[in-house]
C-alpha cells in the first residue's frame, strides 16, 4: 500500500513541476529535499539543489532556459519509498532554439509521505549541444 501511495504523491508532485508550482511541490516535499540534475555548466539548471529557496531559482532557470513541448512519464516502477520513472523529453532552448528529444529515467525517493530526492538520469550531451 505505501508503494501506490508514494505513486500519487510522486504524480502530484510532477504534475506540479511541469506547471511550475513551487508551493504544491514544497508541500510534497521535505524542507531539505534535495535535486541532483547533471550537466555541464552550458545547462543552467545542472548541479544540486537542497531546499525552497535554491529549488525557486532552478525553476526560473528553467523558465527563461526552455520551452517544453513534450514531456511525457511512461512507467512508475518502486518499492518502498524507491520509485523510478522512466519517460520522454521534448523541448527547445530558448536562447538557440535547437530542440531535443530524449528518454529519462528519475530517481525518486519518498519517506514518510514526502519526497526527499530527486536525481536525473538523461543523456546530458544531447542536451548541451542545444546550447
Amino acid at each position: 500500500m505505501a508503494v501506490v501511495n508514494n505513486k500519487k504523491i510522486l504524480r502530484k508532485w510532477l504534475k506540479a513541476l511541469q506547471a511550475g508550482d513551487l508551493e504544491t511541490m514544497l508541500a510534497l516535499q521535505s524542507k531539505d529535499c534535495m535535486w541532483i540534475l547533471p550537466g555541464t555548466t552550458k545547462l543552467p539548471w545542472a548541479g544540486r539543489w537542497k531546499g525552497a529557496a535554491r529549488q525557486k531559482i532552478y525553476l526560473k532557470r528553467i523558465e527563461s532556459a526552455v520551452d517544453f513541448g513534450r514531456q511525457e512519464f511512461r512507467e512508475y516502477i518502486g518499492e518502498g519509498g524507491h520509485i523510478i520513472v522512466t519517460g520522454q523529453e521534448v523541448a527547445r532552448s530558448k536562447p538557440k532554439g535547437k530542440s531535443w528529444d530524449v528518454t529519462f529515467a528519475w530517481a525518486f525517493k519518498i519517506k514518510r509521505g514526502k519526497l526527499v530526492a530527486w536525481e536525473a538520469y538523461e543523456n546530458t550531451e544531447i542536451i548541451a549541444a542545444c546550447y
